[in-house]
């Protein structure tokens, strides 16, 4: 095993955290920028749409969306679960799906950005459910717990019945899914570690 591979040196996980705070960073620059009632409504997809943001939640996205292949060349490199590997790509592709389908420029864009936002949700939400299922913990289920909450924040905040907290379910979801994968990188890594002793 080459020893430049993210599985040595707790290289994916730091890398994960990296971009991941890189992410959360251009977040919250974006509602620097701007912050209103409308945002909190229309969600992080109004910063793809606002002309003052647009650029800024593009690097954040392509940031997160390098460190999501990354991690997935490293689960990939432990025998990770395949459908986690093939997730974790989806997951990377949907967030320029996303910037390209804005959602105020027509029906057809605006339905292809539902679909792409609530498909990338359940993928994410699978894999905190792996997380919990199988590597139990009391920080396993905080991380799960924040990812749920987020999530019902979000859905709640779908229907038109003036509960229009959109934007902060996703950024609760979003922290709590980037817990659950750190949680999910580490445990891997460790086990790689220890399968490398033993073998050593």
């Amino acid at each position: 095993m080459d020893p430049k591979e993210p599985s040595n040196q707790r290289e994916a996980r730091q890398f994960l955290l990296a971009t991941q705070l890189f992410f959360f960073a251009t977040l919250l620059l974006c509602l620097l920028i701007v912050h209103s009632k409308v945002v909190e409504n229309d969600g992080i997809s109004y910063f793809g749409v606002y002309h003052g943001t647009i650029e800024v939640l593009t690097l954040g996205f392509a940031v997160a969306a390098y460190g999501l292949w990354r991690t997935s060349a490293f689960m990939q490199s432990v025998d990770g679960p395949p459908w986690l590997v093939v997730g974790l790509r989806v997951i990377a592709i949907s967030l320029f799906v996303l910037l390209i389908t804005p959602f105020n420029k027509g029906t057809f864009l605006n339905w292809s950005h539902m679909i792409t936002g609530v498909a990338m949700a359940l993928v994410e939400l699978a894999i905190a459910l792996l997380l919990l299922f199988n590597y139990r913990s009391a920080t396993s289920i905080a991380a799960f717990t924040v990812a749920l909450g987020g999530g019902l924040i979000a859905a709640a905040s779908l229907p038109n019945w003036g509960f229009a907290y959109l934007l902060q379910g996703e950024i609760v979801f979003e922290i709590g899914f980037s817990w659950c994968l750190f949680e999910l990188t580490r445990i891997f890594e460790l086990r790689e570690r220890g399968a490398l002793a033993q073998r050593a």
